[in-house]
């Protein structure tokens, strides 16, 4: 199967490269040379290599993440029985979510938020997949959370199968008694090197989001620290951008 997507509301067709001169890449040239010349610092060749930088990266961006996405496509096609891309290809509720998964992986650059972008346009192409609404909450909600945010939650919602499943981790062994905050030092310990008030900040975000419902701060028995906090919106959350692969 090629690879890029090249959308209309009626179809979707999958190729091995972007068109080179599309009107949405007209639109991102031009809207970057508007963004340079508000900088009245930046003028002559300075702004005319910064738009071609700009241009360049985002072109990249947007071809590797259409040539991952085909062949994502491609492996679910072959994996499920009566997997219809032509049908596929005719659903708008699809389209619009290639759409926002697209918009939202120009934004970023981090590996673990376009890998679950990924994931959440596969799960969209699924039989029994969420209503459109909710498809779009939750590719929302991936835009809008960082990734240290997503591997938080997947923490969250498993403790004990975080560590099963990163044998290089250290599980922490408590005693008696243990905190929420000691646990999530052991298994995000770039996130605990910030320190206590950063990782209240992260996980205040998906107690806000309605993804998790727990105490943080304050002791609790050693067992009651590897119980999941997520919430039932917080599991389907995740289910959402698990790949079905």
């Amino acid at each position: 199967m090629p690879a890029a997507v090249r959308l209309s509301r009626h179809a979707l067709f999958i190729e091995t490269t972007p068109p080179a001169h599309s009107k949405g890449r007209e639109l991102t040239n031009a809207a970057i040379e508007m963004a340079v010349n508000l900088v009245p610092a930046v003028g002559g060749a300075l702004a005319v290599a910064l738009t071609a930088g700009l241009s360049r990266n985002l072109n990249q961006r947007r071809q590797e993440w259409l040539t991952e996405l085909a062949e994502a496509v491609e492996d679910l096609q072959q994996q499920v029985e009566g997997f219809d891309l032509e049908a596929l290809a005719q659903s708008d509720v699809f389209v619009d979510a290639v759409v926002t998964a697209t918009q939202a992986r120009l934004r970023t650059s981090q590996r673990g938020k376009i890998e679950a972008l990924r994931n959440a346009v596969l799960n969209a192409a699924l039989p029994g997949a969420p209503e459109p609404d909710i498809q779009q909450l939750y590719l929302e909600l991936i835009d809008r959370l960082t990734q240290t945010h997503l591997w938080l939650l997947t923490l969250l919602n498993d403790p004990s199968g975080w560590f099963d499943q990163r044998p290089e981790s250290k599980r922490p062994e408590f005693q008696m008694t243990a905190s929420r905050i000691q646990l999530l030092e052991a298994a995000l310990p770039d996130l605990g090197a910030k320190g206590q008030e950063m990782i209240e900040r992260f996980y205040a975000a998906l107690t806000d989001g309605g993804l998790v419902n727990g105490a943080l701060k304050g002791m609790m028995t050693a067992e009651g620290v590897w119980e999941p906090v997520t919430t039932g919106h917080g599991r389907a959350f995740l289910m959402f951008v698990r790949d079905p692969r």
